[in-house]
């Protein structure tokens, strides 16, 4: 199936029940207006992002809205899927019951730290932050995982703003210097190779012989767009050198997920986890990255980056079959999936708990990420 059968076989259908939204004058422009639609019909998940987005936090309405957030029961399930044991099996997975899914979820909601985590799983994760090193690829993405979620609602422990600080400089370093920047790749890594990896290409050891892949991942993307607001300036400077060359077409011809990277104990990964930028160019076009797409846009959108912008503009008029009018979009159900255990930073889990099953539900949500992505104004 491709884009086009996704726009002409789902796009709106029969949808004669249109919401209403106030015209509010011809001088509002589209943005405005779709902010206004928003503010009007949505429920507490977005009214509560698009105070945080307009910094509208100190309205009388914030904190009712914000209770009404933390009583919906999908909140409830994302907390009872955290886990209270804390180890690399527990942090990165496709489970729902994995912290890299159900604490991201609760990010993504925009709730204050307390409200996601009980005492003791808070304990837990400075403790594994406490005892462990980064002498491992998936070590130290299960340390980052866990820091720069932390960091994103709000902690203020020491060693988690050392690990991710630590992280930003790692890739700052990277890619502001390495003779491999642009060169990932070897021909051999001295160990023969399975036949389901025979195809795709060897990360270059030098890029991670400290335990860290020091190659930005889809998680150092979703952590900065929560955090570039509340470090210091230096590391918001290190942040938009790293998105920089993130767009560069030259990173977005690395293949998808890079490659194969030989973990402890001499075992091969296909790693997976890169930050590509869906419809970038040819090779990410094909029906693989659409289910991924209109999150990660939101991913993007965070960051004040001409490419970034470019990109987005670019795509939104891709997506432009979907607009049922000037204001209001509505995406196809296989652009905005909820699949139970799947990866959230695959863009797999889009409900912002709008009630998907009457039509509305899915208008509100495809327009509000088109709030988000839309950034041609």
């Amino acid at each position: 199936m491709s884009f086009d059968d996704l726009r002409n076989g789902d796009r709106l259908m029969a949808y004669s029940g249109h919401l209403l939204f106030k015209e509010g004058g011809l001088q509002m422009n589209t943005r405005n207006r779709q902010l206004e639609f928003l503010r009007e019909n949505s429920s507490p998940t977005i009214q509560h992002l698009l105070a945080r987005l307009n910094e509208d936090v100190a309205a009388p309405e914030f904190q009712k809205n914000y209770q009404a957030l933390r009583s919906l029961p999908e909140l409830a399930y994302w907390k009872a899927n955290i886990p209270v044991n804390i180890s690399n099996e527990t942090i990165l997975g496709s489970s729902d019951g994995c912290f890299e899914n159900a604490f991201g979820k609760l990010l993504q909601f925009g709730l204050n730290l307390d409200d996601i985590l009980t005492t003791e799983q808070m304990q837990n994760c400075i403790g594994f932050l406490e005892t462990t090193q980064n002498d491992d690829i998936y070590t130290s993405l299960a340390r980052y995982v866990v820091a720069g979620y932390l960091l994103g609602a709000g902690s203020t422990s020491k060693v988690v703003s050392k690990t991710v600080t630590d992280r930003i400089d790692a890739l700052y370093g990277f890619v502001s210097s390495s003779p491999f920047k642009h060169d990932i790749y070897v021909d051999s890594i001295g160990t023969k190779l399975p036949k389901s990896y025979q195809s795709k290409k060897l990360v270059n050891p030098t890029l991670y012989e400290n335990g860290e892949l020091v190659l930005p991942f889809i998680h150092d993307i979703f952590v900065f767009g929560n955090i570039q607001r509340h470090i210091p300036n230096d590391y918001q400077n290190k942040i938009a050198a790293i998105v920089d060359y993130v767009c560069d077409p030259k990173y977005q011809s690395f293949d998808y997920g890079y490659g194969v990277v030989r973990s402890s104990g001499n075992k091969l990964h296909a790693m997976g986890w890169s930050a590509h930028m869906p419809l970038f160019n040819e090779a990410l076009s094909s029906e693989y990255f659409k289910k991924g797409l209109i999150f990660r846009m939101g991913l993007f959108s965070r960051f004040e980056n001409a490419a970034v912008k470019i990109w987005l503009n670019s795509t939104m008029k891709k997506l432009a079959n979907f607009r049922i009018d000037e204001v209001r979009y509505c995406f196809a159900g296989a652009l905005l999936p909820e699949t139970t255990n799947s990866y959230f930073l695959n863009g797999r889990h889009t409900s912002l708990n709008e009630n998907r099953r009457q039509k509305n539900g899915r208008i509100i949500e495809s327009t509000f990420y088109a709030y988000l992505c839309d950034v041609d104004y």
